[in-house]
């Protein structure tokens, strides 16, 4: 367990550059989230102190266009696939009847509430974490881990396969998880003590990584793809090690930050706008109020003498008459320039948090031709595709983990042999299936591609005039089928390829039979 341990510090030191910039970061733009490393309280005392909200209204928007644009509770946002492309309609078929099976149970469970979550981290600090199991009775669960409470870390091809968490529990809960005979000696003495049972604190880690040493053909906890370790940091002892099949972790990011395998926060590249924002929201603020109760100037005898109320009276000598006392004394600014500045400030933020894309779907012009949205959207979502590119590749591992799940389950109807392969063993295994989004943000994306293969298909038309061979580089069919799933067609309008072929079939045959009976027909006489 000391190899563990060094591993956990190792990653802490190597983490601990991105932390200074998560505590500044959720002052500004997460301020209600609490800082769950140093099991501070919520950090609601810092609202008071913001100036200007601009970057906190920004990141719930954003991370509520993430629910509504990229995985919407009340559509069909995913659909699966068959990882081969010429797997057939059989394959299609189960594996779209399975996409609508995990839909409802995503529905059925907590899902989409931690999923929230995990997006504002997402969002607000660049990075954001969910864990997915099952609970007792067969459900799934997740859970949100909060940004810097796990460390983890990339192997060779950039995936993330190694996660270890730090967090807390009460004894009860570590002897409802693990039993009693689990328990150290701290967490024994804790747990049977009424006092201290259901209030101290056990510090726990958990960590995932790939198995090392396993047996390939034993299926059990001790030989799965991945270990699974609970260790008792109060107690240094091991409380479980068993395993699983999938990283259960999911760790997705905004944008790449450097090679490190936390993200950059949008926030981040607007920093200082944001700054810049709070003190001018301040001097604005100020400003205001010396233009409601402005300063006065007056005679030292007049101390007391002044009466500023509506309607009030206030009587003077003649000295202060021919002086002009009281007056107004410096009450003079250019409210007009620091609100120029604020609101460029506050474009800049809400720029960098493409709240401009979601106000074009949320806030549509009637004025606007059909044709000038889609070239808005173009352009939008296209700044926006680096993160949702990185965001698919993220959120991959969590849907191979929710279909093997499922599939474990029972959930799904009996897999065709289309979908089958032989693993090492020679078992029988369903193929991982590849994941189609559907939410709004991939149907743009996917027009933008079904807008290559048409400007493609009609230079082709062009060519083909001048010379018909041209035509021979594309496969028609296959570039029908995929404009049309690209473009969202139910794959219950298409026909099936068999169903094509024996309809091509059949009117050749007819074709064939007709210059047949006209070959045979007697030629009509004069």
């Amino acid at each position: 367990m000391n190899t563990l341990l060094s591993t956990y510090n190792s990653l802490k030191a190597a983490r601990a550059p991105w932390e200074s910039w998560w505590d500044t970061l959720r002052h500004y733009v997460l301020p209600s989230r609490r800082d769950e490393d140093d099991g501070a309280a919520a950090d609601a005392d810092n609202r008071h102190q913001l100036g200007d909200t601009t970057a906190v209204e920004a990141c719930q928007k954003l991370a509520g266009g993430h629910m509504s644009y990229i995985t919407p509770s009340h559509e069909l946002w995913f659909k699966w696939g068959s990882p081969a492309p010429d797997a057939g309609d059989e394959a299609e078929s189960w594996y779209n009847r399975c996409s609508e099976i995990a839909n409802r149970e995503l529905a059925l469970s907590n899902f989409y509430t931690e999923l929230h979550e995990c997006f504002l981290d997402r969002v607000g600090l660049g990075t954001g974490s969910l864990y997915c199991s099952t609970t007792r009775s067969g459900r799934l669960l997740f859970r949100h881990i909060p940004c810097g409470q796990f460390v983890c870390a990339e192997n060779d091809e950039g995936s993330m396969d190694t996660y270890m968490r730090e967090y807390s529990c009460t004894p009860h809960q570590a002897a409802s998880q693990f039993g009693e005979k689990a328990l150290g000696p701290r967490a024994k003495a804790l747990w049977q003590d009424p006092r201290q049972c259901h209030e101290a604190c056990l510090r726990m880690l958990h960590v995932v990584r790939p198995r090392r040493k396993r047996r390939r053909d034993r299926d059990d906890a001790r030989n799965m793809r991945y270990e699974s370790i609970y260790y008792s940091l109060d107690d240094q002892q091991v409380m479980e090690e068993k395993g699983y099949h999938e990283m259960p972790y999911m760790v997705t990011r905004f944008l790449r930050w450097g090679e490190g395998p936390y993200g950059l926060a949008p926030a981040r590249l607007v920093y200082p706008d944001i700054r810049q924002a709070q003190f001018l929201n301040r001097i604005l603020d100020m400003l205001g109020e010396l233009a409601a109760f402005p300063r006065i100037l007056e005679l030292a005898n007049q101390v007391g003498e002044v009466d500023l109320r509506a309607g009030g009276r206030t009587l003077i000598n003649p000295e202060s008459a021919s002086l002009g006392f009281p007056r107004e004394w410096a009450t003079q600014g250019r409210y007009d320039v620091g609100l120029n500045r604020l609101e460029q400030k506050r474009d800049s933020i809400n720029r960098a948090f493409f709240i401009p894309m979601l106000d074009l779907w949320s806030e549509r012009k009637a004025q606007m031709s059909a044709t000038e949205v889609y070239a808005r959207e173009n352009e939008r979502v296209m700044l926006f595709s680096p993160s949702f590119t990185l965001f698919t590749s993220d959120f991959q591992p969590l849907m191979e983990r929710v279909f093997a799940l499922l599939f474990r389950l029972g959930r799904f109807p009996q897999p065709p042999s289309t979908v089958l392969s032989k693993d090492p063993l020679g078992e029988d295994v369903v193929e991982v299936p590849h994941v189609i989004y559907q939410g709004r943000i991939a149907q743009v994306m996917r027009r933008l591609q079904s807008e290559g293969i048409e400007r493609t298909l009609q230079r082709l038309q062009l060519l083909a005039g001048m010379d018909a061979g041209v035509a021979d580089h594309v496969d028609l069919d296959r570039t029908f089928r995929l404009s049309a799933r690209l473009d969202g067609v139910p794959e219950e309008i298409l026909r099936s390829q068999s169903a094509v072929k024996r309809l091509r079939r059949q009117r050749e045959q007819q074709v064939t039979a007709a210059i047949q009976q006209a070959n045979d027909s007697p030629v009509a006489q004069p």
